[in-house]
């Protein structure tokens, strides 16, 4: 056995990070997905409702449609808030355009072997069988805007592979990270208390599990549009019941749903701590490098320092990271505009350096730049932590100790 088939998907992500004053990271991103396949017989062969068994087509000639696994538009949007410098608060929001899928027979009736036929759809005012004439209006009086519209546009004809999408997708859940000092100043231990499907579990607790109103977490649609319930030999042709359900997500479950769950998780990064010999440095306004190090903010020998970007460091590593595009994005972002913050913070210490250093000593020149290098080194730190959003716990934990720690962490 062997596939030929093909696919093509197309993707453009856009992507926004910003960062209040109270130190909350704001990260927005959308996407907008289309994605088409080749599909043979295997899943598109059907039965035309009053005619003798055939398909659609030669069902030896690959066939283009919308793939299965295309979410046309995706939103995600995440806060970070830090509460304190070890406890933060974490608030995701996705909402994603609806799963596609097709209007079926349930039942096999071309002998294929498999449940995956396509339903012609049957337009009420030209159907002989006045039983499916009167059913198909009442379904299409009655079921979602989306399952209608889907069925208005196909009378008449055989369904098109996954011409209908399902209602959109919204998710809700929050997360609490605490990194407690017990492990020296690296915060390696990071206890997080996270929810799963936080809005089906609203859903539950204000509604009642009888009659949930769809928040959160929810199947495809009912796909089936037809049932057979007979064959007449006299005409050759299936005798079919409409599904008063296609279309609906609380038929699609099968008595089973996504549950609320709360998760518990902890992990530590372990590896050599080089916490004496970075405080040693702070103190001295210099910072020790290493064959693995990356250097973090320093102050040279003269009175104003020069600062290096640790995001940049970051994109640097993107292979061992096994960073996505969307992850190198936005961290390119934030590397750009730290970069432009850095030079402007060099050139203004540069200035005032050159004009004090005329009438005071180099430590009185120090003390005087001191303030504004602590806050570009604040700054460095809020860029470091924006880029710690963007990645993964284990991609965090893969970076160099004296990385994590650039900016005066």
């Amino acid at each position: 056995m062997g596939s030929e088939l093909q696919s093509d998907t197309k993707q453009l992500i856009l992507g926004f990070i910003g960062v209040t004053h109270a130190g909350a990271v704001v990260r927005l991103s959308y996407a907008l997905t289309r994605a088409r396949d080749q599909s043979s017989y295997s899943c598109c062969s059907v039965t035309r409702a009053f005619a003798a068994p055939t398909t659609a087509a030669d069902p030896n000639v690959p066939e283009w449609a919308t793939s299965d696994l295309e979410r046309r538009h995706s939103f995600l949007g995440t806060v970070t808030y830090p509460i304190t410098r070890g406890l933060e608060l974490s608030a995701i929001g996705h909402l994603t355009s609806g799963a596609p899928y097709t209007p079926l027979v349930g039942s096999d009736i071309n002998g294929d072997g498999a449940r995956n036929d396509r339903a012609f759809i049957l337009d009420p005012a030209t159907t002989p069988d006045t039983a499916v004439a009167r059913s198909m209006r009442t379904l299409l009086g009655a079921a979602p805007s989306r399952a209608r519209r889907c069925l208005e546009h196909q009378l008449g004809r055989i369904a098109t592979r996954n011409s209908c999408t399902g209602p959109w997708q919204p998710t809700f859940d929050l997360q609490l990270n605490w990194r407690p000092a017990w492990f020296g100043a690296d915060r390696r231990l990071t206890v997080s208390l996270l929810t799963f499907n936080l809005l089906g579990g609203l859903d539950e607790w204000l509604h009642g599990a009888a009659n949930l109103h769809g928040w959160g977490y929810s199947t495809t649609p009912d796909p089936v549009l037809l049932n057979v319930h007979g064959f007449d030999p006299a005409t050759a042709r299936y005798l079919y019941t409409v599904n008063g359900r296609f279309g609906t997500t609380v038929s699609a479950t099968g008595g089973v749903s996504v549950p609320f769950q709360i998760a518990f998780q902890a992990h530590v990064a372990l590896g050599p701590g080089r916490t004496r010999e970075r405080l040693r440095a702070a103190r001295r306004g210099v910072t020790t490098q290493g064959p693995d190090s990356v250097p973090a903010p320093e102050v040279a020998s003269d009175a104003a320092p020069t600062f290096t970007n640790p995001v940049a460091a970051i994109l640097g590593l993107r292979d061992s990271l096994h960073l996505s595009a969307e992850q190198v994005a936005l961290l390119q972002v934030i590397s750009d505009s730290l970069d432009i913050e850095n030079r402007a913070a060099s050139d203004s210490l540069q200035t005032e350096a050159q004009r004090l250093s005329d009438r005071l000593p180099p430590a009185e020149v120090r003390a005087r730049l001191e303030p504004k290098v602590a806050a570009e080194r604040a700054n460095i730190h809020r860029a470091l932590e924006r880029a710690r959003s963007v990645l993964a716990p284990a991609q965090w934990a893969k970076l160099p100790d004296p990385l994590k720690s650039s900016g005066g962490r």
